[in-house]
């Protein structure tokens, strides 16, 4: 594949997600993707000669010739590679749940304050095309609630994280981002069932203004959901974020109508983000700050489970 030119970027860690971030860095306008890097020597090999560049076992050979770096190594080493790639001077893009920590994460954002670089987290429904519709949808509206739900079937690899970090973390960043009020109460239910670790939660936040959320997310369900669907005065709006569609009622008419939704790659538009982002320093559209909220509920909703 032939690499673009300018922003220089490296990926580190090379499983699904971090394939699939260097595969679509290698045609990006604005982009020279400059390398890979993985424990598994295997896997760094075979993404870098797949997509046409050096490959490494150790990141830290990777970073005296990237400007950017995304990070999609399991969560755990998270913290600690980014607090090495920040202090080198590296931009970052850090893979969902960013730390899985408050204190880490915190950590980080300081840290990249500091370094004056911008620090992104690759959350990658805000991108979702439909998601995007709804926002544009509800906007002067008066919101009453929001229902939200994400069911797949069991995972083939063994899970590492709960569902909580693993699924429902996606729904309340999209939550934080519609309903930017103080929370004022938060329910939570969990279930292990096939694994040690929350496997089904159903969460029912309350903010201040009176809006009620209820977020479920299951690991453990026949097929795949991913619906967001919410209540104003004059509607109702569900937005399918898995077939990018969206049905609204308007109150006032007894027939639901579907709203055109163009089509957009999703982790695309997410690279591209953080792109803009280093190149005109401004606020990626997820940022550290926004993920650190997410985390901070993530774990408020797992203690009350």
């Amino acid at each position: 594949m032939k690499r673009g030119k300018g922003l220089k970027l490296g990926v580190i860690g090379v499983g699904s997600m971090g394939r699939n971030h260097a595969r679509i860095a290698a045609g990006l306008a604005g982009v020279k993707l400059i390398g890979v890097a993985d424990l598994s020597a295997s896997a760094a090999e075979e993404t870098g000669k797949t997509i046409g560049v050096p490959f490494y076992t150790d990141y830290h050979q990777l970073l005296p010739y990237a400007e950017a770096i995304c990070i999609a190594t399991p969560t755990q080493t998270h913290f600690e590679i980014a607090q090495e790639c920040l202090n080198a001077g590296k931009h970052l893009l850090i893979e969902k749940p960013f730390t899985g920590d408050q204190s880490n994460a915190r950590q980080l954002i300081s840290l990249a304050a500091k370094k004056e670089l911008i620090l992104a987290i690759g959350l990658i429904e805000r991108f979702n095309p439909a998601f995007q519709k709804l926002i544009k949808e509800i906007k002067g509206e008066k919101l009453i609630g929001l229902d939200i739900k994400r069911l797949s079937p069991y995972p083939e690899r063994i899970a590492d994280t709960d569902v909580v970090l693993d699924m429902m973390f996606h729904d309340i960043d999209l939550l934080l981002s519609i309903v930017r009020e103080e929370i004022s109460s938060v329910k939570a239910k969990g279930e292990k069932i096939r694994s040690k670790l929350l496997d089904r939660v159903i969460a029912t936040i309350t903010f201040s203004n009176g809006i009620i959320a209820r977020i479920e997310a299951s690991r453990v369900f026949s097929s795949k959901t991913r619906n967001i669907c919410v209540t104003t005065e004059k509607s109702f709006i569900e937005a399918n974020l898995l077939n990018k569609t969206i049905y609204v009622r308007d109150f006032s008419t007894p027939t639901p109508s579907s709203l055109p939704i163009k089509a957009a790659d999703q982790l695309t538009e997410e690279l591209k983000d953080f792109i803009v982002s280093i190149k005109s320093r401004k606020q990626p559209t997820v940022s550290g700050e926004d993920a650190l909220k997410v985390i901070t509920l993530a774990e408020d909703i797992r203690k009350k489970c």
